[in-house]
């Protein structure tokens, strides 16, 4: 039944299909008294990898053309928190860890609730956000590079940290992390020159207060 189950969820079944291949129909009906029966979630675990099974991941697992969306969601059996938890509840929880990381002070659970954000949107195979978290998180970084050099003391190429303070702003600005961007620009500060300072916050602050306005 391997083939012939591949051709029916590839939308691949010619018109004799449920002819021709009979014993489908009884696997159909267990699979509608499963789902029907279920109360909140069902698993579908497989023990090594078939032609039928492959067939059934790609389809339940394909999102729809605006990229949303899906039947199902693949999982490692060995991770219990990942089988747990639905595609919209890690976005959930991404979002909640990525939104405590803006009010914590310590460095280091900052970085730990973004690194747990990222995992969340890759568990809820959300690229965007994923890619939104890691974007914060090196904003974070660049910002402890900093206090690094600040207390290390001696001689700093300002020219360099200013072109990576601008590319890092930019960065941020364009995933719309408009927090990030205001404490990268107040740590980098002492950093700049009088013309770098004031070309930084009239590109990147007063972009920032003017989205800031058209919000409220």
């Amino acid at each position: 039944l391997q083939k012939p189950w591949r051709e029916l969820v590839l939308n691949r079944a010619g018109q004799d299909f449920e002819y021709e291949h009979p014993l489908i129909g009884n696997v159909l009906k267990l699979l509608y008294t499963g789902i029907t029966r279920c109360i909140e979630k069902l698993f579908f675990v497989e023990t090594k990898s078939t032609t039928a099974g492959k067939a059934s991941i790609r389809w339940l697992t394909k999102k729809d053309p605006g990229g949303e969306g899906s039947f199902a969601t693949l999982n490692n059996i060995d991770d219990i928190e990942a089988m747990s938890m639905t595609a919209d509840e890690f976005v959930g929880e991404g979002i909640n860890n990525a939104e405590l990381s803006q009010s914590v002070e310590d460095v280091d659970e900052v970085l730990l609730l973004l690194e747990r954000a990222v995992w969340c949107f890759e568990q809820a195979d959300n690229t965007n956000l994923a890619a939104k978290a890691r974007m914060q998180r090196s904003g974070v970084l660049f910002r402890l590079e900093l206090q690094t050099l600040g207390e290390q003391g001696g001689a700093q190429n300002h020219g360099v940290i200013e072109m990576k303070a601008a590319n890092m702003m930019g960065s941020l600005s364009r995933e719309g992390l408009f927090f990030e961007v205001l404490n990268t620009f107040y740590a980098v500060r002492p950093y700049l020159s009088a013309y770098a300072g004031e070309r930084l916050e009239r590109d990147f602050i007063s972009e920032i207060m003017l989205a800031e306005a058209e919000d409220r």
